[in-house]
């Protein structure tokens, strides 16, 4: 796990996103997201995956790209807390970063710090990677 920008804050709060958020997946995200480093390639095995895509949108004279949302658990948890891996079509990050998004602060529900290791599964329609 690893610190971010500080944007994701900004970019779940913005309306154009906070209500597909809520109409598409269910809830309000928390104000953020989690970055994770990854220690195996990911992005590639998606393709396998059907996501959940938000659409992107205009306000201001600016355009935000479309975001696509994997539903995601933490193996071995009870925890029924929703969590999704978001992958916005214009990031800054490379393909070594995911983020996650959670109605509730996932660093304090999960007890994490920058550097420690946290295991997600990726799920979509009985698929998982």
């Amino acid at each position: 796990m690893t610190s971010g920008f500080g944007r994701g804050k900004k970019f779940v709060a913005m309306e154009g996103y906070a209500h597909q958020f809520e109409r598409e997946l269910g809830y309000e995200p928390h104000p953020g997201t989690l970055n994770l480093e990854l220690d195996a390639p990911v992005r590639e095995r998606l393709a396998r995956l059907d996501p959940t895509r938000l659409d992107g949108w205009e306000a201001d004279d600016r355009s935000f790209g479309a975001v696509d949302c994997y539903p995601a658990v933490v193996p071995g948890s009870t925890d029924s807390v929703p969590l999704h891996f978001v992958l916005p079509h214009r990031t800054d990050y490379d393909t070594s970063t995911i983020e996650l998004i959670s109605p509730v602060n996932l660093r304090e529900r999960f007890g994490l710090s920058d550097g420690t290791a946290f295991e997600i599964r990726i799920q979509s329609g009985g698929t998982e990677v």
